[in-house]
């Protein structure tokens, strides 16, 4: 899995993230002496760079039946399989090799004092600068430019290069007694011959051997030998390319590719070596490599996508900022869908919930200390903008801090300083908080305490079994500034009537006849509240009690107004609860095809200013709009979409264009029953703020658009009900529309 360096700058959407929890924005400095800190979570898919092949995504492919033909040419845009002359390859075995020299650790190679080396094989021998020596131990030990070796019976100092060769054993091996090569493997095993060069009392340890012995060495280190046949051949064709096109010394870690010889011990003392099917891969494909025209290519990969592979100048932005002509230079590292890397299992993808990663303003400061502009580390990170491409990795990324400084670098120098798995990631943690309870009865009440905090004059309560009685209630509450409660049908929940209780309205407002709300929770709301005066708004259907319900709302000083919803469904109703509660528009319920005599006859007497018909033709027709026109003699409008979602965010636009609203928050219930939306009216319409409806695990395309336009200024989501009501999976989609 190769790394590699490159770098700069540009910026997107500030977002202040918290896990799913309220923090509010942080001002502009000055604006308070004391700013909170925030925090912000990192989330995303894939592990790797995400250029070129993904490991699991050949796995993937294969699993689906594809060879490494396709594997190649999917990953490696517009390329072809060729074959190219023999190459002989050096490797660095030291793990701690380091070869760029903008690096405060270069060290060109050269780190270690002394080398161990001998044979490989039980019974063999080795030979220096091809004199053959005694079996045995040899300690190499630099002075300066020379190299002294000291073995069984022998000690001699050598200038310039020494070569040790493996003399006997089948195969033909030397083994390093140190540590080498990636993961802490020790003891390693090694084809070919080892070379060491001294300089400043250092000693570089180069394996020299052919292409296909290396890969050997590689292959199983990239891929599990035990993945398919193709997965691996696929495998075996990136690796000889990439070190086809390599440095004259390639590095034995992640920083070229791992490369563990012919087998070595892991730390726990289990050999890790070569395997039949690795070598039968790189057999199999022998001097293949990736062309592009006539030109080898650079076959970047690493293991996990998470979806779709990056262009090339997408994570590793030139610094002059020219993407195109970057782009121009690498026509074959374009960005792809990965559609089959799912069939391997990915763990990564995406990142599991250990793999996430939360900072403090303050921790990322200290991570981001040395970047050009950043502050010093005790001036915190106050925000994040992202800007993303279309293949979901994150190109560039501004972090604001405390003292107004705001720094750019690219998503790859975050994925390095943060330690993240890949540069697709995404921030989550939109403000938001959920009002709810352990029953709509209990959700209810939340919403009550929150829109009442100590008292208030009125209640209206309705039944929480069925919503015919119940969607008219929000505009009478508004209109005796009231709050709206639930019950059952045959006893009042305990919730309910401790809210009564500490609310202590003057009036009671029971929606609906007894078949709706029983007589027993009549006298229970009389014995809770003696005092208060208790009034049934009933009627011998629900047109009739929506009528009745309007006829208070007008006594007590409603608008001039007036709003009419299907009677045969909530969701239109409901939607419109919070401008109904919060202006004293009254709902009337009317059948699809024709408006119904109650509602024209309420009409026809008050003679509202606007007729606001709530839902598409589908739910009210043309020829109710045009008899709700002619009872008022009035202007009748029309929010409607062609689903309940569509129909509430057009509602949320007419509070926000024409009803004084306002959307620094906003409010979502479920679009799935009627409860949570119903009572959450009330608090969103007390605050004036729209109300919009959602899915339980998905952000519906016409609430997405709304969120989307408004986000700019709004703060916070305000969710109604628990998890059943808007999963986890909806609380991350609509933290998605908000984050980006």
């Amino acid at each position: 899995m190769h790394r590699s360096p490159l770098t700069r700058i540009a910026a997107a959407l500030a977002v202040l993230a918290v896990v799913f929890t309220f923090m509010p924005v942080v001002p502009a400095s000055g604006a308070m002496s004391v700013q909170a800190i925030p925090s912000f979570t990192f989330r995303g898919s894939g592990w790797g760079h995400g250029i070129g092949l993904s490991q699991y995504g050949a796995q993937g492919s294969a699993l689906a039946g594809k060879d490494y033909h396709w594997i190649i040419g999917h990953y490696y845009s517009g390329v072809t399989i060729a074959t190219a002359p023999a190459k002989t390859i050096k490797v660095n075995l030291d793990r701690t090799a380091n070869y760029n020299s903008e690096s405060s650790s270069y060290n060109a190679g050269y780190t270690r004092a002394s080398w161990s080396i001998r044979p490989g094989q039980a019974g063999a021998a080795l030979a220096i600068n091809d004199t053959a020596k005694s079996p045995g131990t040899y300690t190499f030990t630099a002075s300066g430019s020379s190299i002294t070796a000291t073995g069984p019976g022998t000690s001699q100092t050598f200038t310039g290069t020494v070569t040790v060769r493996p003399t006997g054993g089948n195969p033909e091996l030397l083994q390093v007694a140190e540590g080498t090569g990636i993961y802490g493997l020790v003891n390693g095993k090694y084809r070919g011959t080892l070379t060491l060069a001294a300089s400043g009392g250092k000693i570089k340890l180069l394996n020299v051997l052919p292409m296909e012995w290396y890969l050997y060495g590689v292959v199983p280190r990239e891929s599990p030998s035990g993945w398919h046949p193709q997965a691996l051949k696929a495998q075996a064709v990136v690796a000889r390319s990439y070190a086809y096109v390599s440095s004259a010394e390639l590095y034995c870690t992640t920083s070229s590719q791992a490369y563990q010889g012919f087998g070595a011990f892991n730390s726990t003392g289990v050999w890790v070596g070569e395997a039949a099917t690795t070598n039968t891969a790189v057999n199999d494909t022998v001097d293949q490599v990736v062309k592009y025209g006539s030109r080898v290519v650079c076959t970047y990969f690493y293991s996990q996508s998470g979806g779709h592979t990056a262009n090339v100048e997408d994570v590793w932005v030139p610094e002059d900022g020219d993407l195109a002509a970057k782009a121009a230079d690498y026509p074959e590292l374009r960005g792809v869908p990965d559609p089959y890397e799912h069939l391997a299992s990915p763990p990564y993808s995406p990142w599991p919930p250990g793999q996430e990663k939360t900072y403090t303003g303050l921790e990322l400061s200290a991570k981001l200390q040395g970047i050009s502009g950043v502050p010093t580390a005790s001036v915190f990170v106050t925000g994040i903008s992202v800007e993303h491409v279309a293949s979901g990795h994150a190109r560039y990324v501004t972090f604001t801090f405390a003292n107004g400084a705001q720094v750019r670098v690219t998503g790859d120098t975050v994925r390095s300083r943060l330690g993240l798995r890949s540069t697709r990631f995404y921030l989550t943690g939109f403000p938001m908080e959920r009002i709810y309870g352990n029953t709509r009865y209990d959700t209810a009440v939340r919403v009550s305490a929150s829109a009442f905090p100590s008292t208030a004059p009125a209640v209206v309560l309705a039944s929480g079994e069925d919503y015919a009685d119940a969607l008219t209630g929000s505009a009478l509450a508004g209109a005796a500034d009231g709050a709206l409660l639930l019950t059952a049908s045959g006893a009042l929940p305990d919730a309910t009537r401790n809210e009564l209780v500490r609310l202590a309205p003057v009036t009671v407002y029971i929606m609906g006849g007894t078949a709706a709300v029983t007589m027993p929770v009549e006298e229970a709301v009389k014995a809770a509240l003696p005092g208060a005066t208790v009034t049934r708004v009933q009627g011998l259907n629900r047109y009739q009690t929506a009528r009745r319900a309007a006829d208070i709302v007008v006594s007590l000083g409603g608008a001039d107004k007036a709003i009419v919803a299907s009677s045969t469904g909530w969701a239109d109703a409901a939607a419109a609860s919070a401008l109904a509660h919060a202006k004293a528009y009254p709902i009337l319920l009317t059948q699809k095809d024709s408006l119904d005599g109650n509602a024209a006859e309420f009409l026809a007497a008050q003679k509202p200013g606007t007729t606001v018909l709530v839902g598409g033709t589908a739910v009210l027709s043309s020829a109710v709009e045009a008899a709700a026109a002619q009872a008022s003699g009035s202007r009748v409008e029309r929010d409607g979409g062609h689903d309940r979602y569509e129909t509430a965010a057009r509602l949320a636009e007419r509070c926000l264009s024409q009803e004084g609203f306002v959307a620094d928050a906003l409010y979502l219930a479920t679009g799935i029953s009627y409860a949570d939306a119903l009572t959450g009216g009330t608090l969103a319409g007390a605050q004036a703020r729209p109300l919009l409806l959602t899915q339980t695990d998905a952000c519906p395309a016409n609430t997405e658009a709304f969120l989307v336009a408004h986000r700019d200024t709004v703060d916070k989501l305000w969710l109604f009900g628990g998890e059943v009501a808007i999963s986890a999976a909806g609380l991350t989609a609509l933290d998605m529309v908000m984050m980006y």
